[in-house]
């Protein structure tokens, strides 16, 4: 038989054209709460053709609408029903599916003008002038009232019950022989029974009639004029018998691959890490919040909802009560190292885990703290596999999730969500992996949910809303509002079984544009006595206080502000490369005009004094601020120009944007800076067992943009002893300074009796003494004789990053000549060593051999 089915046909209708296609009448437009979709209008276009008299041929009392999850089914479903009202007489409407949740949530959806899921106007149906009323009913009444329309929720185990076991004064066979009827089933592949059965031949016809299938379809027989119209976004054309069935049926297709495709979803994107379930839970309770606070940035109302999908409900009620006990117990100092320890693994700048932990590293952590416990608490969470769920507050909460009085925050369930769950502000599928399984049962069951959740949120921005994605060509942090992360394990198997049934369900899902790589301390090492006993040496850091924030350098804000100024830009389209005004330069001091001054800190809100004062405290009025020597009034800003063009030249909008990026850059500096510790000059021992463990690295796919010097890859290092790690995760410059090392391994070796090296991922920070600014050296060299043990600090620099840098080469040098350096207990038994840059640049990479023979070598004893 053919493999076309009736939307292709009805198509090829639309295109000849000798043919005149139906429009969808104003009287559908007008009465639905929402504007159509040009998918939808074509839907009810296809539909309405198949009714409309002149076209009998193909005009069916058996329709199907196979429409992607989220692409709005059931605002299609009530636009048929004001046509067939309008066109056909039709009165009476049976809407039946397979869940009792559905039914509450279609109640509200068709007949609740309250409800913001209402499907048609908030002030009633009107047409042609008369008010249409819609009426729910257990039976239908023998003589309709004019202008209303009857509507019968049921599930269909309800229904069916009903009519092969009848009741007094119930729905009946008998009664319904002389009613016109339309049966509306949503999520219809439930009524497939006898159709996907590989038994087809039923035992005997008590049997069949219990059916549910085939109870729908005695109610079609009926009457003639009976209709059915079924909504699925699940129904496996490939099975011939299903094929059989639809294919003269199927008045619509628009799958979820279009869907997605057309940006009507959002993106779907699969996080893979090798994490137990509390990390997982912490990292997407992390990720929500990030997603809110993007938006509040951004001025967008929004409510993350994060899911946790279990297999089984003790899981899933175990899993609740750890989730809550995580926010609850969580510190500020445990988030600080979840944070450098996120920092430490995620390099990529593309990565969604980059942004989130460089965005909180620069917040204030108690208030970070303080957000999370009072956004996620007990009452804001639901456990759908509760015995008491399915109460009318609970249906209510779930279909009401966007609102803005709505608590909710997170959800925890088995399968009770997998259908007829309408949620757009879903963000975030965890999926808890204890005791579940990699079937492609439980994959297809999980592509199910993820198709759900991929339901686009249409939140307003600028003024405008929009129900298609905005940011996918564009690099903007609001992307992270327009994505569904999918929490899961990095098994190939599961992998493997979910990427295929994602694929099954046409569920686009964005590659992984990194892989992880870990690198494990050598057992031998770890049973080592350097191991077990060493310590490595950091400075304590005492608080400053508002005293200690006189002026812009409290900040590290230069009052000398320097900035280049184009006349224009060149870039050609699909290229990343810009292309400026000019090479030749000058620069010439840019006139602070008060008046544009005043003008760039009214148009930032940081700069309100309310809010300004509370980073600021030295100040007294804003007048003081802009006047004050220490602050804005000893302000001097150079601009590099473009031969040709004087500071004169500029409009006073280009010196506007001036001043506006002085005052972006004081304010990113002054939230950086403020209320910072300072380091000392006191030094103190911490076990290598607390700092020092296996770590994991992000690296980049995609590397053609990157710098060779900044591609980190492997090396294995399990042959080199004096390497603590099986591997090194070392870019291109770093890799160099370990050939060096190993070059002069054995001269190091003859004067020290333990010679290892240490790869700091992001875990040793040390502060310059005095000062508030901090770093992470890339390396210690751990080295230790009969007198003394020495902790050589070691620092791979390119050269873009030297000047930048430089305090913190200065700060390394003076370790080993600042005579108020004090370690704790251990004074004349530890010497710390900075050791010149270890650069490129051929001058200074001779600068830095000489320094290292210099002190660790020939130096004396």
């Amino acid at each position: 038989m053919s493999n076309e089915i009736l939307h292709s046909r009805i198509q090829d209708r639309f295109y000849d054209i000798f043919e005149n296609p139906p429009e969808v009448p104003d009287y559908i437009i007008d009465n639905l709460s929402h504007n159509l979709r040009p998918y939808q209008v074509q839907a009810l276009r296809q539909f309405i053709y198949t009714q409309r008299s002149d076209t009998a041929d193909i005009a069916f009392n058996h329709l199907l609408f196979h429409m992607a999850t989220g692409s709005g089914k059931t605002l299609v479903l009530a636009g048929t029903i004001l046509y067939l009202f309008y066109e056909k007489g039709h009165q009476n409407f049976i809407f039946f599916v397979n869940s009792d949740a559905i039914i509450k949530k279609t109640y509200d959806n068709l007949t609740n003008t309250g409800s913001t899921k209402y499907l048609f106007k908030n002030d009633g149906i009107v047409i042609d002038g008369e008010q249409i009323t819609i009426q729910v009913v257990d039976v239908f009444p023998a003589i309709p009232a004019d202008n209303t329309i009857y509507l019968k929720l049921t599930t269909i185990q309800k229904l069916h019950m009903d009519l092969t076991n009848p009741r007094e004064n119930g729905l009946t066979y008998e009664s319904l022989k002389n009613t016109r009827v339309v049966l509306l089933a949503d999520e219809a592949h439930h009524i497939n029974v006898l159709t996907r059965s590989d038994k087809r031949n039923l035992n005997t016809k008590e049997e069949q009639e219990r059916t549910w299938e085939y109870t729908i379809s005695k109610l079609l027989r009926l009457n003639r004029d009976n209709r059915l119209l079924e909504f699925t976004a699940t129904i496996d054309l490939t099975k011939d018998a299903l094929f059989h069935k639809y294919s003269d049926k199927i008045v619509y297709q628009y799958d979820l691959k279009r869907f997605m495709t057309n940006g009507f979803s959002k993106n779907v994107v699969l996080l893979r890490a090798n994490e137990d379930d509390e990390k997982k839970m912490l990292n997407a309770l992390l990720l929500s919040q990030y997603r809110k606070y993007i938006a509040k940035d951004n001025e967008i109302d929004l409510k993350p909802i994060i899911l946790f999908k279990s297999n089984k409900i003790a899981i899933s009620l175990n899993a609740n009560q750890s989730f809550l006990s995580i926010v609850e117990n969580l510190t500020v100092s445990q988030l600080e190292k979840i944070i450098q320890n996120g920092l430490a693994v995620y390099h990529n700048k593309m990565s969604i885990w980059y942004k989130m932990f460089q965005y909180y590293s620069n917040m204030s952590l108690n208030q970070v703290v303080r957000d999370l416990q009072w956004d996620f608490t007990k009452e804001t969470t639901l456990n759908a596999n509760d015995t008491n769920f399915l109460s009318e507050g609970n249906a209510l909460l779930l279909n009401t999730l966007e609102d803005p009085d709505n608590p909710i925050r997170t959800i925890f369930a088995v399968a009770k969500l997998n259908e007829g769950w309408d949620v757009l502000n879903l963000f975030d599928i965890v999926r808890i992996s204890e005791g579940a399984t990699s079937t492609k049962t439980t994959t297809d069951s999980e592509a199910q949910l993820i198709g759900r959740g991929a339901r686009y949120y249409p939140f307003i921005y600028k003024g405008e809303q929009s129900y298609k994605r905005r940011f996918d060509d564009v690099a903007s942090d609001l992307k992270v509002i327009e994505t569904l992360h999918y929490h899961t394990i990095n098994e190939n198997a599961y992998i493997k079984n979910l990427e295929k049934s994602l694929e099954s369900a046409n569920i686009q899902v964005k590659e992984d544009k990194y892989e992880r790589l870990e690198a494990k301390v050598k057992q031998k090492i770890r049973k080592s006595e350097f191991f077990k006993n060493g310590k490595i040496y950091i400075n304590q850091v005492i608080p400053t206080t508002a005293t200690d924030y006189q002026s812009f350098k409290n900040y590290n804000v230069s009052t000398s502000f320097e900035i280049d100024f184009e006349s224009s830009v060149e870039k050609r389209f699909g290229s990343k490369e810009e292309m400026y005004s000019g090479t030749r330069r000058h620069e010439e001091q840019l006139y602070i005009d008060k008046a544009l001054l005043q003008k760039a800190i009214q148009r930032n809100k940081f700069y309100r004094f309310s809010n300004l004062s509370t980073f600021v405290p030295s100040i007294s009025s804003m007048k003081d601020f802009i006047e004050n020597p220490n602050f804005l009034g000893g302000l001097n800003i150079i601009v590099s120009l473009p031969v040709g063009i004087s500071v004169k030249d500029l409009t006073p909008i280009e010196k506007l944007k001036i001043i506006e990026k002085f005052l972006a850059y004081a304010e990113k500096n002054i939230r950086l800076n403020f209320m910072k510790e300072r380091g000392t000059p006191i030094f103190e021992g911490v076990s290598f067992t607390e700092l020092i463990d296996d770590y994991v690295v992000e690296i980049s796919k995609v590397s053609n943009s990157i710098q060779l010097n900044e591609i980190r890859r492997p090396r294995n290092m399990h042959d080199h002893d004096w390497f603590i790690y099986d591997k090194a995760i070392v870019n291109g410059l770093e890799n160099d300074m370990l050939d060096f090392i190993n070059n002069y391994i054995e001269g190091l070796k003859e004067r020290y009796n333990d010679v290892y090296l240490i790869r700091n991922e992001r875990k040793v920070k040390i502060v310059e003494i005095g000062g508030i600014r901090g770093f992470m050296p890339d390396f210690l060299l751990y080295l230790k004789d009969d007198n003394c043990t020495y902790q050589v600090f070691l620092e791979p620099k390119g050269k873009n990053l030297l000047e930048e840098d430089k305090w913190k080469q200065n700060f390394l040098l003076s370790l080993s000549e600042n005579p108020n350096i004090e370690i704790l207990t251990e004074n004349e038994q530890v010497r710390l060593v900075g050791v010149k840059f270890y650069t490129d640049v051929p001058e200074l990479k001779n600068e830095f051999r000489e320094d290292f023979t210099k002190k660790l070598i020939e130096k004396d004893n």
